[in-house]
């Protein structure tokens, strides 16, 4: 019989007192202040010269998930170099923050090492060309900004089809004429906004056909039969790992983000927040093997959608 994990085991090698220049923290899965025995991230702040260095974890991994600087030790001013890791300890994004607001270029990743997206900031804005991509390397999005704010936004579907084309305003809202299109390229919704206010919206269907009914048909990507039958499906197809017991309470979670694509397809399932590795696997698994949803529907098309899961694993006890 393994024990699945001991947290002051996994303790060891974080030093555990309080120094005037260093300042320990824990915080469950969600974030939130925590006891270090039922801890899922750790945070080590340290001052130095250049300000209070401060490190997060993946505490039972014991992988890097962020490293910043910022001019106080309650770390609400931050004002330095930042890194951004994954659960694997590969750098998601990294840039500058100068008294708090992102300043100069910023870059995403992808765990493959590719680019997701690079956008350079002034003083928190967004300035010039911001681009992003699919994991593929095609543009899923440009935006070019005016030195008064105002821009001008393009996106396209992952096979590089235009997706939307319009303006936005100094406040990021869609102004003036928007287009969005289908796959195929057919204009599925031609709206007029001012300064984010809706004025007037005409919908077509994918042969270009008008469509009299124009309200407002959003909506998310939802498993069929809802959240019923999706907490259904997840208690029946997960289990507790064998031989595997929770030392410091009764319950593991483990955080999963996915894809729910224009088909219903599940993709692009990773991790958020691991707990070890035999219950990350199944909740891995158990996402993989979900039935189609019904996609979500965004300006009278299917689009891609991501989705956050909080899996629970209880254990049950003699």
């Amino acid at each position: 019989m393994k024990n699945m994990i001991v947290l002051s085991v996994l303790l060891i090698g974080f030093s555990s007192n309080l120094y005037a220049q260093k300042i320990e923290k824990f915080f469950d899965y969600q974030w939130n202040p925590c006891e270090a025995n039922m801890a899922r991230f750790y945070a080590m702040i340290e001052h130095t010269d250049s300000g209070w260095l401060r490190h997060d974890y993946f505490l039972v991994e014991k992988k890097l998930h962020m490293k910043g600087l910022y001019n106080d030790s309650a770390c609400k001013m931050a004002n330095g170099h930042f890194y951004f890791f994954d659960t694997n300890g590969i750098l998601e994004s990294t840039g500058q923050y100068r008294d708090n607001k992102k300043d100069g270029i910023w870059f995403g990743f992808y765990s493959n090492g590719f680019y997701s997206d690079s956008t350079v900031y002034a003083s928190g804005e967004p300035t010039g060309t911001s681009l992003q991509w699919y994991k593929n390397r095609y543009l899923s999005d440009s935006s070019v900004y005016n030195t008064d704010g105002n821009a001008v936004s393009v996106s396209w579907f992952d096979d590089g089809s235009v997706s939307s084309a319009g303006r936005l305003n100094a406040l990021h809202q869609n102004h003036g004429k928007w287009q969005f299109f289908h796959r195929n390229g057919k204009l599925s919704a031609s709206e007029i906004y001012d300064n984010g206010k809706l004025v007037d919206r005409k919908y077509f269907a994918e042969d270009s056909s008008p469509i009299t009914d124009t309200a407002d048909n959003s909506s998310k990507a939802v498993f069929p039969g809802g959240i019923p039958a999706w907490t259904k499906f997840l208690e029946k197809k997960l289990y507790f790992p064998i031989n595997y017991k929770i030392v410091n309470g009764d319950k593991a979670v483990v955080v999963v983000v996915f894809t729910v694509d224009e088909n219903g397809d599940v993709k692009d399932v990773k991790l958020q927040t691991p707990f070890h590795p035999a219950f990350d696997d199944i909740a891995l698994s158990v996402i993989k093997k979900s039935p189609k949803w019904l996609p979500a529907i965004s300006h009278n098309r299917k689009v891609p959608l991501k989705h956050t899961q909080a899996i629970n694993f209880t254990q049950i006890r003699n």
